[in-house]
């Protein structure tokens, strides 16, 4: 018999998904400085920061801008893009649907 593992098997136990729908998958990090950043403590200033300088800036007064090593900040942000990104690709789906519906409306003889 063989067995297969599936995308969530390899991933920690720790990582959390940036929403219910959401494809963006945030996992711990484990900092070369010492400190542990737990995934859910990323997710939360993911949430509260409008832009990705306040995240970081939330990041270096919390843990000191000498606690991140080369790349260690440059996959944070990556979380913090990933999401944006992903926020901003449903609001214009939902955009597009609105037009679509508007748009239906207009003529009550068109599907005739």
């Amino acid at each position: 018999m063989k067995i297969i593992k599936t995308f969530s098997d390899f991933i920690s136990e720790d990582a959390i998904r940036a929403g219910e729908d959401s494809k963006v998958i945030i996992d711990d990090l484990k900092l070369d400085s010492g400190p542990d950043i737990k995934s859910a403590e990323i997710l939360g200033a993911i949430t509260a920061a409008l832009t990705d300088e306040e995240f970081k800036q939330y990041f270096y007064e919390t843990y000191g801008e000498a606690a991140f090593a080369e790349g260690e900040m440059d996959i944070l942000v990556g979380y913090y893009l990933d999401k944006s990104a992903e926020e901003a690709e449903a609001e214009k789906e939902a955009e597009k649907e609105e037009e679509d519906g508007e748009g239906e409306g207009d003529d009550p003889l068109a599907g005739m």
